[in-house]
């Protein structure tokens, strides 16, 4: 019997060698969608590993550790007030082959309807989300809603007429010296820029780079030279990129 319980041992140190060889660390920076350039502190993270994983970002970023290969899903949630502000969920996959990912999550408002209400907690505790059907909160929401929907109209006002004050007085006034000039790129980047600000400044890389006659490798380079120039900002999500048009050219250029 000795020696059927230390084969038994040896056994299970071979399959714990085994599965430690192949865990993974999965680590980023999380983001709020109105400001990818400083991290959201205080976002709740939670993947759906065996055990599940919970992480609170207290200074935007988080760690995962020890995974397996397989599939998994981050989900990443940002209370405010108590009051679910912004949401995103990530997935990817654990190949054995791959020990470590760098992936940053850009944060948005939830598109669910139902509320989600989270009770008073310690940030640096334990974490706990319940339901609330506090019709309170749901008041709470509405106005919310109401003033995100006047701020975004007045913002699209106000961009507009500033670009209308702009184009009718182009002869008399004077681009400031630092503001970078589309003017002055190359034809193939003037080009490939035009087509992020007609889709609204925003878009996927994956969706950009199927409406360039170019090929995977030229359109990251000639990104990568547009970021380089201050034009725009790559955010990370999942195995693509986000190309977000800087606000500033955006706004001052006239293409």
């Amino acid at each position: 019997m000795l020696w059927f319980s230390r084969g038994l041992l040896i056994i299970a140190v071979i399959i714990a060698l085994i599965s430690g060889a192949h865990a993974a660390t999965v680590q980023g920076t999380i983001y709020a969608w109105s400001d990818f350039e400083k991290p959201l502190r205080n976002a709740i993270l939670e993947i759906d590993s065996i055990p599940v994983q919970s992480r609170v970002a207290t200074d935007g970023t988080y760690v995962f550790e020890n995974l397996s290969p397989g599939n998994y899903t981050i989900k990443a949630k940002y209370f405010r007030n108590n009051v679910l502000e912004l949401s995103e969920e990530e997935g990817f996959q654990i190949a054995e082959s791959e020990g470590k990912f760098n992936i940053d999550i850009l944060l948005f408002p939830p598109t669910d309807p139902e509320l989600e209400y989270l009770g008073d907690i310690n940030l640096t505790g334990d974490i706990e989300i319940r339901g609330e059907s506090d019709p309170t909160s749901y008041i709470i929401l509405v106005f919310i809603l109401i003033a995100a929907g006047i701020a975004i109209y007045y913002r699209s006002w106000k961009k507009k007429t500033t670009e209308a004050v702009g184009v009718s007085n182009e002869s008399i006034t004077q681009q400031p010296t630092d503001m970078p000039k589309t003017t002055e790129l190359p034809e193939d980047l003037h080009e490939i820029y035009a087509l992020i600000v007609k889709k609204g400044g925003r878009v996927t890389q994956k969706d950009l780079r199927g409406q360039m006659k170019c090929s995977e490798a030229k359109v990251s380079l000639m990104l990568d030279d547009l970021e380089d120039r201050g034009f725009i900002k790559k955010i990370r999500k999942g195995r693509s990129n986000i190309i977000i048009a800087d606000s500033r050219t955006e706004s001052k250029n006239s293409l």
